[in-house]
């Protein structure tokens, strides 16, 4: 692995990574797997790989269907999607963690690609033996993890919650309120892991070098010095970035006054620890909402 670099994104949840792996994916010296999200180190530690098994059939299934739809360059285009779940889902039917196995899967057909990589926002929830373990994979590892506005991330998480079943503005709205008053009562836990800041911050510092992390903002994400500060911690050169592209935004769907309150008063811990272990707080962070 010594002419590679290994990449893991590892989140936040709706931080920007779906961005990031658009704009890495076209990059001519990255090399990511056609599909987002492999979820390979969270299945094998929650004891969820069959769950992630069912889901990629699923979504194979889809695919296929759109295959007899299809024709020309689009239905190539879905034959060849089709064949990468099924060599992804021959790893993880081996049932057991095969770490060179899984680095080989990473890296066929990245055709001299010096950056080849995972990008699933649930890593950021791992232990910090795990990030660890995932950071000795190659001599070259980098992790990158993305930060959002406490309010603003969990109301976009929310509704894209929300919007998983469509229907009408109304249908995602109501939802999306009855989500939030489940997390407010403790009763959306998956959700609540996704909104603390501190533990993944903390863990990451623990188990990665400094140098071999990027820690960013999502309120920064979007510029072209931003950009060239990602190319340059990946060794990869410069390149022309999508600034104006968002990738997989959630319904347009205002938070209501009483809510956000809500959502202020239990998110202002956050705040202080971002301000804690990252040194700052950006511009655009509802700081002064929660009295920080």
């Amino acid at each position: 692995m010594a002419d590679v670099t290994l990449l893991f994104g590892i989140g936040a949840t709706k931080a920007g990574t779906s961005w990031l792996q658009y704009y890495l994916d076209r990059h001519p010296e990255v090399h990511l797997w056609t599909h987002k999200e492999l979820h390979y180190f969270d299945a094998l530690d929650r004891g969820q790989v069959m769950e992630q098994i069912d889901g990629l059939c699923e979504k194979r299934m889809g695919l296929r269907a759109k295959m007899r739809q299809a024709e020309g360059a689009a239905r190539e285009k879905l034959r060849f999607e089709v064949a990468e779940i099924d060599r992804y889902l021959g790893l993880l039917a081996q049932g057991v963690e095969r770490p060179r196995a899984y680095v080989s899967f990473l890296k066929k057909g990245r055709k001299g690609a010096r950056v080849v990589g995972d990008i699933t926002p649930a890593y950021a929830l791992l232990s910090e033996d795990r990030l660890r373990k995932m950071a000795g994979l190659g001599p070259v590892t980098k992790f990158i993890y993305l930060l959002r506005d406490p309010i603003d991330r969990l109301w976009s998480n929310i509704r894209m919650m929300a919007g998983w079943k469509g229907g009408s503005d109304k249908d995602i709205a109501d939802r999306a309120n009855w989500i939030f008053d489940r997390w407010t009562r403790g009763e959306e836990r998956a959700l609540a892991e996704r909104c603390d800041y501190e533990g993944p911050l903390s863990r990451i510092r623990a188990a990665i070098p400094e140098g071999d992390r990027f820690l960013g903002f999502y309120e920064e994400l979007f510029r072209a010095e931003t950009v060239s500060r990602l190319c340059a911690f990946l060794g990869i050169k410069d390149h022309a970035a999508p600034l104006d592209t968002r990738v997989h935004q959630s319904a347009p769907i205002e938070m209501e006054p009483g809510r956000r309150a809500q959502a202020a008063k239990a998110l202002a811990p956050q705040y202080d620890h971002v301000h804690r272990l990252m040194g700052r707080i950006p511009a655009g962070w509802h700081a002064a909402e929660v009295g920080v």
